[in-house]
């Protein structure tokens, strides 16, 4: 699906919650709404629910960090991350949920990339998703998904909030009622604004092409890998989702299947079985008109025959007698009894012995479909037996 639902989350689930759909293909935006509260997303997910789902989270939240490491990571290096943490943090470490980003090398330097929140705040952020409904495949901070500039930050006002980017991995949000007095202490030289900028404040500003904040962070979002969601809260890959929910159905289609292949194993046995059986009367039905003769190539041996005897000087009856060989074999239960070429009218006629009425409606298709035309005499039923008569001879 190329569209993905993004939510907004607050840092409480009393809060408001904005939303929107956005298509990846597109680039534009299918829908969008705001939430009262959390309890209102058991309703969204009924609506919207089936796309792919990425969560964002007040920047204010989680703590954007680099840590330089004792030499190239590895195991050991990554388990001791929360404890070479410990000291910058007044938190006790062990209740704060720590999710790594990329690490950068720099000269002979190794830097971790880190991002650090509360884990009873993660939780509550899954869990308000998930009771609702939701598998969200993505869940990061919502200012990491401002654009990046060379030359100055970006920003953007969303919920009562300015969301701030001054780097890779340099994302914040601040409450508006803060924002002029953090403006005073950040030292921003230039700042590119995608909100109408506040006229009392004075700060070197380029106003950026208005966007709807959620459509802006969703443009980002192909280009941001990062998530909080590590470890235990790390989404199952889709391919075990889909197997689960279709595991059933290819258990049962695959049973069907070997069915299917058992059942035409059979019939192909049958049909050649049923041709042995063709082949045998044919040969005792020759031998007993030609006793000293050998059976290696009847449709040939009649055909010279019946040229001998002068009765056809052209390959039709060869072409007769090849292709009525085979259409009885591909036709169950159908056995000949007599056999006759009338010279006159270039036509072949046999007597048949079937199970069903069908069997010679069969042949009769059969032959027809071939390019003969073919006349189909009074058929009987005597004793579960049904008999009759064919004509066929090369359409003119």
């Amino acid at each position: 699906m190329n569209e993905q639902l993004i939510i907004r989350l607050g840092s409480q689930p009393q809060q408001p919650i904005s939303w929107l759909v956005w298509s990846a293909v597109t680039k534009e935006i299918i829908a969008s709404g705001q939430l009262a509260s959390a309890d209102e997303l058991s309703a969204l997910s009924e609506r919207l629910g089936r796309r792919p789902v990425v969560a964002l989270v007040p920047a204010a939240d989680v703590v954007l960090s680099e840590v330089l490491l004792p030499s190239k990571p590895n195991r050991q290096i990554i388990q001791a991350l929360p404890y070479m943490l410990e000291e910058e943090h007044a938190e006790d470490i062990e209740q704060l949920y720590l999710a790594l980003g990329q690490c950068q090398q720099r000269g002979k330097e190794y830097w971790q990339q880190v991002a650090l929140c509360k884990k009873v705040q993660l939780e509550q952020w899954v869990g308000s998703l998930v009771v609702a409904g939701f598998q969200p495949m993505q869940l990061l901070p919502d200012a990491l998904l401002l654009p990046l500039h060379q030359d100055g930050a970006s920003a953007i006002e969303l919920a009562g909030q300015w969301l701030l980017r001054q780097g890779p991995w340099q994302a914040s949000s601040i409450e508006a009622g803060w924002w002029p007095d953090f403006l005073s202490l950040a030292n921003i030289d230039l700042i590119h604004s995608y909100s109408p900028w506040p006229a009392e404040l004075l700060q070197n500003v380029q106003a950026a092409e208005p966007e709807l904040p959620l459509a802006l962070l969703a443009q980002q979002l192909p280009d941001q890998r990062f998530s909080l969601l590590q470890g235990q809260y790390a989404p199952k890959k889709a391919r075990n989702k889909v197997w689960s929910l279709w595991q059933s159905s290819i258990a049962i289609g695959a049973a069907c299947l070997a069915v299917y292949l058992i059942t035409l194993g059979v019939q192909v046995w049958q049909q050649a079985q049923l041709l042995q059986q063709q082949k045998a009367e044919l040969v005792t039905l020759y031998k007993s008109r030609f006793p000293a003769e050998s059976t290696r190539d009847i449709p040939r041996q009649l055909a010279r025959k019946l040229q001998g005897a002068g009765a056809v000087q052209d390959a039709s009856l060869f072409s007769l007698l090849t292709d009525l060989q085979q259409e009885l074999a591909a036709t169950t239960n159908v056995r000949l009894d007599n056999l006759k070429y009338d010279q006159k009218t270039s036509e072949l006629r046999f007597q048949a012995e079937a199970d069903s009425f069908q069997r010679f409606d069969n042949l009769k298709t059969r032959l027809e479909q071939k390019g003969f035309e073919v006349k189909q005499g009074a058929l009987s039923n005597e004793g579960g037996k049904v008999q009759g008569t064919v004509a066929m001879k090369v359409k003119t």
